[in-house]
């Protein structure tokens, strides 16, 4: 477990989880392109937001393009007493610190390229895209895991061990879960 200051002074408690997966076996077992193509299209960022579906390129041309996929996991527990608002903005943080983690280690691992937890919320709830500009911050802009056809409910369960949980009737559960990872061209020694 490791703490953190987030916004507001708030102390942010996550459970990091790791795991590092050949691409091949990964598409195989989590990657259903129509399936989650037809969730996204169910999704109002679809279309809106440049990480987001339709993209001009087929996602298999991503996948295929590198050999290894290290997976990235936040848990972050649930608090005595939290409601729902206060763990979602503590889940907002940790997708912050998370992406800056990943796209440091794509910094430094050539030809690598980090794979965000969920849509992208760099510019909120402006994005260029339906307007037909180009993204304002393509630099930082990444796909997540869902966007390319990957299911992180299964993803979290196969490989990382550990079922992600939702939030149901505005009860929060024992935890909450992000998931992310960094595509590798191969593995690092």
């Amino acid at each position: 477990m490791e703490t953190f200051t987030g916004e507001h002074g708030r102390r942010i408690t996550i459970e990091r989880l790791e795991s590092v997966v050949p691409v091949d076996e990964y598409v195989k077992i989590c990657v259903d392109i129509p399936k989650f193509l037809g969730y996204c299209k169910e999704c109002p960022n679809y279309g809106n937001r440049w990480s987001c579906p339709p993209f001009e390129k087929d996602p298999m041309t991503i996948w295929s393009q590198y050999e290894v996929l290290r997976l990235v996991a936040y848990t972050l527990p649930g608090e005595p007493g939290q409601d729902v608002a206060a763990a979602l903005d503590n889940l907002r943080t940790a997708k912050d610190r998370m992406m800056a983690e990943l796209l440091e280690q794509e910094l430094f691992i050539p030809g690598s390229f980090a794979l965000s937890a969920g849509t992208c919320i760099l510019c909120g709830d402006h994005c260029t895209r339906p307007e037909g500009k180009p993204c304002r911050k393509p630099e930082q802009m990444r796909y997540s895991i869902e966007a390319l056809g990957g299911d992180v409910a299964k993803t979290a369960e196969y490989f990382l061990h550990k079922p992600i949980l939702w939030i149901k009737d505005n009860v929060l559960p024992d935890y909450l879960m992000l998931v992310g990872g960094l595509l590798l061209r191969q593995e690092e020694p």
